[in-house]
């Protein structure tokens, strides 16, 4: 693998319209937030995570293990 495979990045977290509406809010709710109402929403959502990054990266950690054991056993 060359240095552009290892920093390819996979999404993990984006916030749209439809996904406003699978969460449940009602298309009159949805369609009164303008684009910039979508970003600070985005923006806030950000520093949240930011804020739990610690928490996150246990998770990260957690979750590549459990994905290589099992990966393991099926091999």
């Amino acid at each position: 693998m060359d240095s552009l495979d290892w920093s390819r990045k996979f999404e993990v977290l984006s916030i749209s319209r439809l996904a406003l509406r699978d969460l449940g809010f009602s298309v009159e709710h949805i369609t009164s937030l303008t684009d910039e109402d979508m970003q600070a929403l985005a923006d806030g959502l950000q520093e949240s995570i930011s804020k739990t990054v610690g928490n996150l990266l246990e998770e990260v950690r957690f979750m590549v293990r459990l994905y290589l054991a099992e990966k393991e056993e099926t091999a």
